[in-house]
């Protein structure tokens, strides 16, 4: 995952935890180490991988298994990332604006320009078995004022 981010313009947009958060968490990672995923409770963080994996379309194998041991939701800039998502099952249920204060680390708004001028909304989704093969399509229009606020709004699309 390191190589991913150091290599990688688009790496800004994938948070990276360190190791020691990462020890709390279940880990899923192909076996030559070049795609993996982690379910942090409910939640699927840092889904990762590197074009020459050995393993075509691991993301999506490794989301699939995400699911399985209990990854309900996750988010993510509004970029390339839904789109994998979606066809992984995970649907848009609340948007966060950009803010330019939480900008993550090393973001270049200029590699991102295609996104909203480089200031993609955060998209909170939730696992639907039935969305499975989905497109993304920007169907909520639902913002929130605050992270937390779309993380409930994920968690209470899980209740109904």
């Amino acid at each position: 995952m390191l190589a991913l981010r150091d290599n990688n313009p688009y790496a800004a947009s994938v948070y990276v935890y360190d190791a020691h958060e990462y020890r709390g968490m279940r880990m899923l990672v192909t076996d030559d180490g070049k795609a993996g995923v982690a379910v942090n409770g409910d939640e699927v963080v840092s889904v990762f991988a590197h074009n020459d994996c050995e393993h075509p379309r691991a993301a999506y194998a490794l989301l699939s298994q995400a699911t399985e041991i209990g990854g309900r939701r996750l988010d993510c800039f509004d970029t390339v990332l839904p789109k994998i998502y979606a066809q992984s099952g995970f649907v848009p249920v609340a948007r966060l604006a950009w803010n330019d204060t939480y900008a993550p680390d090393g973001w270049d708004y200029s590699t991102y320009q295609r996104y909203n001028n480089g200031r993609p909304d955060v998209v909170f989704m939730a696992y639907n078995p039935e969305a499975i093969g989905s497109k993304y399509m920007r169907t909520t229009d639902h913002y929130v004022e605050d992270y937390d606020a779309g993380v409930d709004a994920a968690r209470r699309y899980q209740q109904k």
